[in-house]
């Protein structure tokens, strides 16, 4: 009528029980009573606190913590996957396919929003891309080279190098 006794859980919970009582009491019992500023004060990891804990931060680190959500979730569903594959079949298979899809989807979607870029550089509007050269403009008459009068030496006295556009008179050097 009743199913088997398990005792082996019994003497489990009764030991978890049983140590979680010792925790608390024996502290209590052999532990100091004083009281006092001091005591009160919060302290953690040798450093005193200062301020409140109270401040507002940026939306963005809540984007972060949904991002962090969504994809640790993510890992969780693909290692189910992974651990049953052979279970899951061609059916499991189709299905992770259109899960990472979904996932792939999502995150060309936030890259188009621009959730993920936080540097002010990401902020500025991009200039806008030449298609076609402006007016007036001829590559040809900007890289012309007309001859060995536009030549000079450089600084090293080395290289010869074009000059840009006006011939400069040299002085005679002592």
């Amino acid at each position: 009528m009743f199913p088997a006794f398990d005792w082996s859980a019994m003497v489990f919970l009764l030991a978890a029980v049983g140590l979680c009582v010792f925790m608390l009491v024996v502290p209590r019992l052999l532990g100091g009573t004083s009281k006092g500023f001091q005591k009160e004060e919060n302290f953690e990891s040798g450093v005193v606190g200062a301020g409140t804990a109270r401040i507002r931060l940026s939306a963005k680190f809540y984007v972060v913590a949904i991002f962090f959500v969504i994809f640790d979730l993510e890992a969780l569903y693909l290692y189910t996957y992974a651990v049953s594959v052979k279970e899951a079949g061609w059916l499991g298979f189709f299905t992770i396919l259109i899960f990472i899809g979904e996932l792939l989807i999502g995150l060309y979607y936030l890259l188009k929003l621009g959730a993920l870029n936080w540097s002010p550089a990401d902020k500025k509007p991009k200039p806008a891309r030449l298609t076609s050269a402006p007016a007036g403009f001829n590559l040809a008459d900007i890289t012309r080279f007309n001859g060995v009068e536009e030549l000079e030496t450089d600084p090293t006295g080395k290289v010869p190098a074009q000059l840009s556009g006006v011939m400069k008179q040299h002085q005679p050097q002592n």
